[in-house]
């Protein structure tokens, strides 16, 4: 489902514009090339050149579930498709029934500079703070307005988790080989910041509007697909 179509954890590059005005800038031209690739492999061309920040938050991700209500429901092993656009899907960790739907990505830094940042950026100023204070914020924030077309929820609660050091061992038995103690990233109980921030706003459908409207364009140009247009 997700080779060769658009993704809500790269969607981010669709949004990105060139000089003329509603062009596509360098980024979404490259992305679109990319999955008109996989289109021609029949499989996905993604590989990780480093993936200690993935088995990181694969590792960490049980944990916060433990860590949740129970309206928090664990969904981040199926794929979504866009119920109308067949190219556009993602990968949602958790729909949050219990906030007026909310759609829900978790997000564990493997580093405390990257952990520090969101959570500062969101204590200077919401989201928009958050967007602006950390180099992923428009990545992690297009991630959520994707999720929330697919799911049709109206909120999106993003949740950064850095482990308090007493908290590794819970975790020591998730790890990979290459883990070890001294390499990971945790917190000092007691002082300034929390191991488990929740980050919950409005998604407007202004940006829900004008992410699926660019997600249509952009399918104009990939190959063996329905071409769509805006209703």
């Amino acid at each position: 489902m997700r080779a060769g179509n658009f993704t809500s954890s790269e969607i981010v590059a669709l949004t990105t514009n060139g000089k003329v005005k509603g062009s596509f800038g360098v980024p979404a031209l490259t992305y679109i090339n990319e999955k008109n690739m996989e289109r021609r492999l029949g499989r996905s061309l993604k590989e990780d050149t480093d993936s200690k920040p993935t088995d990181w938050g694969t590792c960490c991700e049980p944990y916060v579930f433990t860590l949740l209500g129970l309206e928090y429901s664990t969904i981040s092993k199926q794929s979504i498709q866009h119920p109308d656009i067949d190219f556009w899907a993602g990968t949602p960790d958790s729909i949050c029934y219990g906030h007026e739907n909310t759609v829900v990505d978790i997000k564990c830094p493997f580093t405390l500079k990257s952990f520090c940042q969101l959570v500062d950026g969101w204590e200077q100023g919401g989201i928009t703070g958050l967007r602006d204070n950390h180099k992923d914020g428009d990545k992690f924030y297009y991630q959520l307005v994707s999720n929330a077309c697919l799911t049709g929820c109206n909120y999106g609660e993003l949740i950064v988790f850095c482990p308090y050091e007493n908290e590794l061992g819970a975790i020591d038995k998730l790890l990979y080989p290459w883990m070890a103690y001294s390499e990971l990233p945790f917190l000092i109980a007691g002082r300034h910041y929390k191991n488990l921030n929740k980050f919950r706003f409005d998604i407007p459908e202004a940006d829900k509007k004008a992410l699926t409207d660019r997600v249509i364009e952009a399918g104009k140009m990939l190959i063996n697909t329905k071409t769509l247009t805006v209703a």
